[in-house]
């Protein structure tokens, strides 16, 4: 139900359409008189239960329903209008005065794409103030009052590409401040005129950033980008650099554009562009440079354009590279980018159109020469090669003919920013001379230094500081300190002579000890050179042995630093095992042990013991008479070695006296008097004879050994 008019059209009656659950939905299309805009459509919902969401523009806002545009500028607004249709796509809202974002504010403008707040008085942004905006492309907060960044507002946008922070009174920026938006494209944080400290950690998370703004910000440094490896546009002007170290690029391989203008840059260092491979262009125009070093753009081979206008450049041999450079560059237009500030000869003419003749240069000084050194396999090293001015290029050539550079990549060896050779980790194959070459417009000077490198030797090795043991070495057997020892294979090195043949020192050589160098690694050096020997483009090198004729043979060292901690670990877990099955085992065994002893001492308690014999105790006192008490008493008595009445001896009898009654006699005193006659017979020797017992004794013992045999039989 529509119609196109090239003319007004007039209006359309009401469309009515049937809705679900008996709600009825009215369309009205019409169309404003010519040159009034705001044409669209309204829609209209007689459904009950809940009102819709807002579809009519705000009465301080106008509207294009058709791009879905929401245009609220410079109408003072304190904060945001409540009734913006669902269907926005564009909301602008600069130049009111809004001071707090409040949380969910947008939650229902689900198809938001850009969102303007800049020129505002935001102070605030609550947590979650942006929710509900899955579809939010741009955000624009510029020239607002915020002191930091919302970090925490950011949670939810997926999809923001563009973040607009610049001139905001924001003092720091702290680590992974952006870290929740890493679809971010393009940052700008140019402005920030209070900003004081930017952490190392600031952008991580950034891996999509395209383009960066830090101009103006009042900047020393340059601060820590290495995140950024996906960066491909930067802007420093308007900051306080002053000076450009190596290093300062580090990591931003994809960086086509660098602006540094209006930087106050005095000063750049020796390689500090060579980690910008992908470098296009480069503006460093209205600085205050006088001279750059010697081949700073060689490495760049993608640079097109170079922007040197409005510096105070100083026309001598230094900038004579910058001359040729430009020349082969832009072989077109020489006139194109500097002019010689001084000296007065040559001010105002271009630094392109300069040549060698305009100038009178010497060849580079090498202050301090690289000097030979005698190292261990293993050790780090450095030959320094330190010149008078960082105006020159600094290179070095190996064993093997391989010009190292800086930034040359490398594992072990590497070319530092001062020209200095570095080794990490020495090996036998690193032995050999060295040349460092030092390079200006007008020449370049040499200087080579040996490097001998020593097989580590498996038992010097293991010594840990006593007597005898290498120096440096550590944990192992050396000097009488106990450690571990590992057996591994041992480098030989035997020289022969031919028969014959003798070994002569050659002419112009003498062996020197090795001594200390002033790097403090030992070295040979030669007497009266404080600072080592260093040959030079015009001296031969010395040779490296002293006979003609020798052959060396070496066995290769097998290497077992790395699995020796490896294998000790395994035999400390082995000997753990045996260890804890001994203990099980003699454990088990003492068990055994004891319950073997209690089961044998229960088996003797049963053997020695027998089977327990029964007495029975006859009392005969009132069938004794007294005579025959007597006798049996008087009977004890000899066979326990006593007397009758107490142990008195008996005194003479007296006439007509009755003798003295013995105390009664139970059955068991006469029962042991009877036992103890055959031992006293046998211990007197007198045999078998029994005593002279009463009549009535003989019967009773024979009375008690017939109840004996009845015992005996029951």
């Amino acid at each position: 139900m529509a119609r196109a008019c090239g003319s007004p059209c007039p209006p359309l009656p009401p469309g009515r359409m049937s809705w679900p659950h008996g709600a009825l939905l009215f369309l009205w299309l019409f169309s404003p008189p010519l040159g009034a805009g705001g044409g669209g459509v309204a829609v209209t919902s007689a459904a009950g239960g809940g009102s819709p969401p807002a579809t009519s523009c705000p009465a301080a806002c106008s509207c294009s329903n058709q791009a879905s545009r929401v245009i609220c500028t410079r109408r003072e607004l304190a904060e945001v209008p409540a009734s913006i249709p669902v269907n926005t796509r564009y909301l602008n809202l600069q130049e009111n005065g809004i001071q707090v974002i409040r949380t969910d504010t947008f939650k229902h403008l689900r198809h938001l794409e850009i969102l303007q707040l800049s020129k505002n008085l935001v102070r605030k942004i609550e947590v979650g103030a942006f929710n509900g905006l899955p579809s939010l492309n741009t955000l624009e907060l510029f020239d607002n009052r915020l002191t930091t960044v919302p970090t925490q507002a950011f949670e939810y946008l997926s999809k923001l590409r563009e973040l607009w922070l610049r001139n905001n009174p924001i003092e720091s920026i702290p680590s992974y401040a952006f870290n929740r938006v890493p679809s971010l494209r393009r940052l700008d944080l140019g402005e920030l005129k209070r900003l004081e400290y930017i952490s190392e950690a600031a952008f991580e998370g950034l891996v999509n950033l395209r383009y960066l703004n830090l101009g103006m910000c009042n900047l020393k440094d340059i601060p820590n980008l290495t995140a950024l490896v996906r960066l491909e546009e930067l802007e420093l002007s308007g900051n306080r650099l002053d000076l450009i170290r190596p290093g300062s690029f580090q990591g931003l391989t994809s960086l086509r554009k660098l602006w540094l203008m209006h930087a106050q840059v005095a000063t750049i260092e020796r390689n500090a562009f060579d980690d910008l491979k992908s470098l296009e262009e480069l503006n460093l125009s209205h600085n205050n440079l006088m001279s750059l070093p010697h081949d700073l753009f060689t490495p760049l081979h993608r640079l097109e354009r170079v922007h040197l206008n409005h510096n105070p450049w100083h026309c001598n041999c230094d900038v004579l590279w910058l001359s040729w450079w430009l020349k082969e560059t832009v072989p077109s237009n020489t006139t194109c980018c500097a002019r010689c500030h001084a000296p007065a000869g040559l001010k105002g003419r271009y630094i392109g159109e300069l040549d060698q003749s305009h100038f009178t240069c010497y060849a580079p000084v090498i202050v301090e020469p690289p000097t030979d050194l005698n190292v261990t396999e293993g050790m780090a090293a450095e030959l320094k090669c330190r010149t008078g001015t960082s105006m020159t290029s600094v290179n070095w050539l190996t064993p093997n003919g391989t010009l190292m550079t800086h930034g040359s990549y490398r594992v072990r060896i590497s070319v530092l920013h001062d020209g200095t050779l570095n080794f990490t980790n020495v090996t036998v194959q690193d032995t050999g001379q060295y040349t460092c070459m030092v390079t200006n417009s007008a020449g370049n000077t040499t200087a080579s230094a040996t490097l001998n490198v020593s097989a580590v030797d498996p038992v010097a090795a293991g010594g840990s500081g006593g007597s005898g043991g290498s120096p440096g070495g550590s944990g192992g057997v050396g000097g009488g300190s106990g450690g571990y020892t590992y057996f591994t294979t041992v480098t030989v090195e035997t020289l022969e002579t031919q028969p014959g043949e003798e070994a002569v020192q050659p002419r112009g050589t003498e062996k020197v000890p090795p001594g200390p160098t002033t790097d403090g690694v030992w070295g040979g050096g030669r007497p009266g050179d404080a600072a080592g020997p260093a040959s030079s483009s015009t001296t031969a090198p010395a040779p490296r042995s002293s006979r003609p004729t020798e052959k060396a043979f070496t066995v290769p060292i097998t290497d077992v630093t790395e699995n020796a901690l490896k294998d000790l670990d395994d035999v400390m877990k082995t000997t753990k095992i045996i260890i804890g099955c001994f203990v099980a085992i003699t454990f088990m065994a003492a068990v055994m042990l004891v319950a073997f002893y209690k089961l044998r001492k229960q088996h003797q308690l049963h053997k020695h013991h027998g089977p327990t014999r029964t007495v029975e105790i006859i009392n005969v006192e009132d069938e004794l008479p007294a005579a025959s008490a007597v006798s049996v008493a008087a009977a004890a008595a000899v066979a326990g070695g006593g007397s009758v009445g107490g142990g008195q001896p008996p005194g003479p009898a007296r006439p007509g006296a009755r003798p003295p009654q013995p105390p009664p006699l139970r059955g068991s005193r006469l029962q042991g008097a009877l036992q103890q006659q055959p031992q006293r017979r046998g211990l007197r020797g007198q045999g078998p004879a029994r005593p002279q017992l009463h009549p009535r004794t003989s019967a009773l013992q024979e009375r008690l050994q017939g109840e004996r045999a009845r015992d005996a039989d029951l």
